[in-house]
């Protein structure tokens, strides 16, 4: 009998050993897959994109103001109505903020990549909606001046890349090693609602990785 009892004990803690051993190897594939599938995919045009890490992009300032001249760029000039306008411009979304007609606003990032590698500025989420690239705004000088659909600046829901050095949008999309760029972008008339002042606007940078660089930045501030 009691040797019955020592066999069975012993069976029942192999048992429980290969059970463990099993929820430990579904476990860490599970948690693999997460790590490795979440975030966006990679960019086509650049196949080893997806080793990059979310810090490859780093924000080297903004300006989200309700006010001219946002991050010293001449003729970005946002409305004075203590908003950003959104959902309520949607009638001439792509014209520039004005009181006749007003188009929706705009908010500048300036970013700097900081990776060893080349990257691509694919997509811009504000406040979870989509924004791309204007392409059509690549070489021409940029003038938010007046209300102009050709590319002098980038149309709702679109942004638009300058250098730091001149006015000129740049004509791809491209980021090079420690390359410094200001990212003009124009909100989309999708964002559900206005962007009250003092709130927080949430930035998803997508530039070809695995994941994002999730960026949380103050609606009527500048850094």
């Amino acid at each position: 009998m009691n040797t019955y009892l020592t066999k069975k004990r012993g069976l029942s803690e192999i048992i429980a050993t290969l059970l463990l051993l099993v929820i430990t190897i579904t476990g860490s594939a599970f948690l693999a897959l997460i790590v490795q599938g979440g975030g966006f995919s990679a960019s086509a045009s650049n196949p080893l994109a997806s080793a990059y890490p979310a810090y490859s992009i780093k924000m080297m300032g903004y300006d989200t103001r309700d006010a001219a001249n946002l991050l010293e760029i001449s003729s970005i000039d946002n409305k004075f109505d203590e908003k950003i306008c959104t959902a309520s411009c949607q009638g001439s979304a792509d014209n520039i903020p004005t009181d006749v007609a007003p188009g929706t606003e705009f908010i500048v990032l300036q970013i700097k990549n900081v990776s060893p590698s080349l990257v691509y500025i694919k997509s811009i989420q504000i406040n979870g909606i989509l924004h791309l690239w204007d392409e059509q705004t690549g070489g021409k000088l940029f003038d938010a001046s007046a209300s102009d659909l050709s590319g002098n600046y980038p149309l709702n829901g679109k942004f638009s890349i300058l250098q730091m050095s001149n006015l000129v949008q740049k004509s791809d999309n491209k980021l090079s090693e420690d390359e410094e760029i200001r990212l003009v972008i124009k909100l989309s008339k999708s964002i559900s609602t206005d962007i009250s002042l003092s709130k927080p606007i949430q930035v998803l940078i997508n530039f070809g990785s695995t994941r994002a660089t999730e960026l949380v930045i103050v609606s009527g501030d500048t850094r």
